[in-house]
């Protein structure tokens, strides 16, 4: 049987499970395939229309898509203490610390160097003053009143107004829904210590942009490359129950994914080099 259930997905896996009934059920575990993909949302360009007085209206919209992905789909934020994304960050720190003790006087190399430290020092401020923000949750209870008050002006502002409709509209249908509720990392390959876990592969961080943009990369993939596991999101059928004819496997992350990765293109479009005054 296992045989005939993985030769109509590879994705389908054959397993005899407990349930709340009986000591031992029929299942098969279907897993939603990612591809290795990795879902990280960028925040510098967030961070600079904060600063906007004129940007008011677009900063409130990203603010409450944030503190929904934060609070509820339990996305991490790379500022937060012992995160994965924390942990890159600091050892691109120690890198950065190491490279100045060796007192290279090269002025090409000094400028790099300093733009290093220069971006360090940003990214870790904005965090300390985004992570807050988006763990309150009045912006939380906010966001039906947000997103349904912004009104586009333009075409571009027009795909943010759908953005944040499709993402209310997430939000209604799944209240409560973390990502982390669709991950059973004991039912496949529960033997297998090196995985990569749901919050390695979705994160906040800094800006795809930035002078750290090949350095991180680089950094996750060779810390990927030596785990042959990705914990996906799974789905059970018992067989103990008539299947449910109405039910769609994966309507939540099939959602989220696309909704995640046009929100990483969209602040991608506009995350650049250029600095607002502070607040």
């Amino acid at each position: 049987m296992e045989k005939q259930v993985s030769a109509l997905s590879r994705e389908n896996h054959c397993l005899i499970l407990q349930d709340k009934g009986k000591q031992a059920v029929l299942s098969v575990v279907k897993t939603f395939d990612l591809s290795h993909c990795l879902f990280y949302i960028p925040v510098r360009a967030y961070w600079q229309w904060s600063q906007d007085a004129e940007k008011q209206d677009i900063t409130e919209l990203v603010t409450v898509i944030f503190a929904y992905l934060h609070q509820v789909v339990d996305i991490p934020f790379y500022a937060e203490s012992g995160s994965f994304m924390d942990y890159q960050y600091d050892i691109l720190e120690q890198w950065v610390s190491e490279t100045e003790d060796e007192g290279n006087t090269d002025e090409e190399d000094q400028a790099w160097r300093q733009q290093q430290e220069d971006t360090l020092y940003e990214l870790r401020r904005a965090g300390g003053h985004i992570m807050p923000v988006i763990k309150n949750p009045d912006w939380l209870g906010k966001m039906e009143s947000v997103v349904t008050g912004f009104h586009h002006r333009d075409k571009h502002e027009m795909e943010w107004e759908l953005l944040g409709i499709e993402f209310l509209q997430l939000y209604r249908q799944y209240p409560k829904r973390s990502l982390t509720e669709s991950v059973h990392p004991d039912l496949i390959y529960p033997d297998e210590e090196e995985r990569i876990s749901v919050w390695e592969y979705t994160s906040f961080y800094w800006s795809e942009k930035d002078c750290f943009q090949h350095e991180l990369l680089e950094m996750i993939n060779c810390s990927f490359q030596e785990r042959p596991v990705m914990d996906e999101p799974t789905a059970v059928h018992y067989f103990d129950t008539m299947p449910d004819p109405e039910r769609k496997d994966f309507d939540f992350e099939e959602r989220l994914f696309d909704l995640i990765e046009r929100l990483r293109d969209l602040l991608n479009r506009y995350d650049h080099e250029e600095h607002h005054p502070t607040v």
